[in-house]
């Protein structure tokens, strides 16, 4: 189990240039992306903004990070283009963090680990992946379960 963390960069700037509206539409192909890049039983939501989550279960850490870079790689290739007037947005990236559950003693410590690995994406140079990779974890964490209904 694992949570990934993501925030699209420079999203601040794209609402400036181009306004709230275009924003709004980034955010909803971004979402878009996100949902069909999954399986069914993982969860996925908007925690802020800009700011996206995704609970993987019964993953290991390299396919964690597997599903982030292909999530990464399909935003950065999406065309973000107005279907009115065709004009072309440039490319969107994102930078993500991943921590696995065995990596925390908590919920709360999972998501400060997450957020902390998506901070080394941000000032490493943004759109890219990043691990938080603590050793030592203890795995069989059992409270990161999701059950859809």
């Amino acid at each position: 189990n694992a949570l990934i963390l993501a925030d699209i960069d420079h999203f601040k700037d794209i609402n400036d240039r181009y306004g709230h509206p275009v924003g709004d539409r980034i955010l909803q192909i971004i979402a878009e992306i996100f949902q069909s890049s999954v399986r069914a039983d993982m969860f996925v939501a908007r925690t802020g903004g800009e700011e996206f989550a995704l609970i993987v279960e019964g993953a290991s850490e390299d396919a964690t990070y597997e599903i982030a870079e292909r999530i990464r790689a399909l935003i950065e290739q999406t065309p973000f283009t107005s279907s009115q007037t065709g004009m072309n947005y440039g490319t969107v990236t994102v930078s993500l963090g991943i921590c696995m559950a065995s990596e925390a003693e908590n919920p709360e410590d999972l998501y400060t680990k997450a957020d902390r690995a998506l901070y080394r994406s941000k000032v490493g140079g943004r759109n890219r992946v990043t691990r938080h990779s603590a050793t030592g974890g203890r795995a069989g964490k059992g409270w990161l379960l999701y059950k859809k209904d």
